[in-house]
This record gives C-alpha cells, sequence and structure tokens, in this order.
C-alpha cells in the first residue's frame, strides 16, 4: 500500500481531515492526477469520505476532481453513518463532485444508484425538498412553491395520501404524461432541479426508485404525524383542488 495512504489514514484517526487531503493531493502534485486516481482505488472508502466530506463546490479538493464514479459512490453510501439529520453537507460534496464536470453526472448518478443503499442515499440527497421537488416533477417548470401535504393546521389521513400518490405520482403518470418543456441548461444550478433533470432524462431506474423512496418516506412522516394530531377530513379535498387549479390541461386530463 502507499505510504500516503498509510499516513492519510493514521491522519484521519487523529481528525487531521486537511492533513490527510493534502498527503494524498500531494501525489497529484508530484506525479500528476493519474497517478492519484490510481492510488484511490486502494483508499478506504470510509477514509476516501471522510475527506470529501470536508469539502463542496465552495471549498474543492483535487480528490474530487480525480475520484471516478466508482469510487465515488463506495464511499457515499456510507454517509449514512454519520447519521446526520441535515443533509446539506452530503448535498454540498455530491454537488462538488457530481457537476466538476457536466457530461460525467450521469455516470455518478448511475454508480450511486448501483450501490446497496444508494438509492437511499439519493434520496438522502433531496432532503429537505422532498414536497417542492414531487411538485417540480410533477408541473414540469420551474415553479416550486410546496404542496400542502403537511402544514401547521391540516394533517391528511396516511391513506388518503397513499391514495394521491398513485394518482398524481405514480411512476407511469410522470414517465408517460409529464413534459419536460425544458433543457437541462435552462434549469442548470449544479443542484436538486438539474439533479432531478439527470435522473428523470438518463437515470430512469434511478429515478423511478427515488420517486418511490421519496413518497415512502413522506407517507411514513404523515403517519407519525397523525398520531398525535387529529385528521381533518377536508384536508384532501382542499389538496387536490390546489393541484387541479394549478396543474397545466395535459396534467389535468391525465388524472382524471
Amino acid at each position: 500500500m502507499h505510504p500516503a495512504i498509510i499516513n492519510a489514514s493514521k491522519l484521519i484517526l487523529v481528525g487531521d481531515i486537511s492533513g490527510a487531503e493534502k498527503a494524498l493531493s500531494d501525489i497529484a502534485d508530484e506525479h500528476g492526477d493519474h497517478a492519484l486516481s490510481v492510488i484511490l482505488e486502494d483508499v478506504a472508502p470510509k477514509d476516501l469520505l471522510a475527506i470529501l466530506r470536508e469539502y463542496d463546490s465552495a471549498k474543492e479538493t483535487v480528490l474530487s476532481l480525480v475520484v471516478s464514479p466508482e469510487q465515488f459512490a463506495r464511499a457515499v453510501v456510507l454517509d449514512k453513518l454519520y447519521g446526520e439529520r441535515n443533509k446539506d453537507k452530503l448535498r454540498g460534496m455530491m454537488n462538488a463532485v457530481i457537476y466538476k464536470h457536466a457530461d460525467t453526472a450521469p455516470d455518478y448518478l448511475t454508480a450511486i444508484f448501483e450501490q446497496k443503499g444508494g438509492a437511499g442515499i439519493l434520496a438522502d440527497y433531496f432532503e429537505g425538498h422532498y414536497e417542492v421537488a414531487l411538485n417540480f416533477i410533477l408541473r414540469a417548470y420551474l415553479e416550486t412553491t410546496p404542496l400542502p401535504f403537511l402544514d401547521d393546521e391540516n394533517i391528511l389521513d396516511p391513506e388518503e395520501i397513499s391514495a394521491f400518490f398513485e394518482v398524481f405520482y405514480s411512476s407511469e403518470n410522470i414517465m408517460d404524461k409529464v413534459d419536460w418543456g425544458y433543457s437541462r441548461t435552462e434549469l442548470a444550478d449544479n443542484d436538486w432541479k438539474e439533479t432531478l433533470w439527470i435522473l428523470f432524462h438518463e437515470v430512469p431506474d434511478a429515478f423511478d426508485h427515488l420517486i418511490d423512496e421519496v413518497q415512502s418516506r413522506m407517507l411514513a412522516a404523515c403517519q407519525r404525524a397523525a398520531q398525535k394530531t387529529e385528521i381533518n377530513p377536508d384536508a384532501l379535498d382542499k389538496l387536490l383542488q390546489a393541484i387541479c387549479n394549478s396543474s397545466s390541461d395535459d396534467i389535468e386530463e391525465s388524472a382524471i
């Protein structure tokens, strides 16, 4: 094993992430990016993740520029071990790697999805944006006002929420009926909107699993909330009316 890898691992154990990053990035300075890319194959995924988590698009590391889709996927699926409820660090790290070269973004997303637990990591990436992401997908334009699945006053019955998803957010409805009437360039943000576009157009299997995972998580949240709050029987009618009044004609027809 390369001495730099051993040194980096020791530095990580004592909490010196910057030192570990430098131990590895010095390889690129001395021997080139390709040499570092080859050596990263021998870096433990947990060590690679520990370094990459300290960097995002605002603070880059050479490792994020040379890490391969497979290397990154093996590392990023371990992020759940950190147990952080706020996933901003995960999303920032993923964006720094995925969007380093626009044409390779689908390769990274595919590699993540193909890892055990990868679909869950993709769902974690969108955490905090579930409602606006589903709204964004269904309406197929740049409006991101969240749908009122939950608010301070109304809690929907989980069974009603499930029925709603079967109509409006079924994979069949999304894939067959929704017209994404804009290009990737028009919404490119190097963040969750562009990632949704890529998944929908270029990694459809991952997109399909993502929708199922997000809906499952939202239903679970509704079930937990319903145990503590009285259900408002008018909530579903208000929700459906809000959607029907603001959706496009094609989507309205597909939902009838």
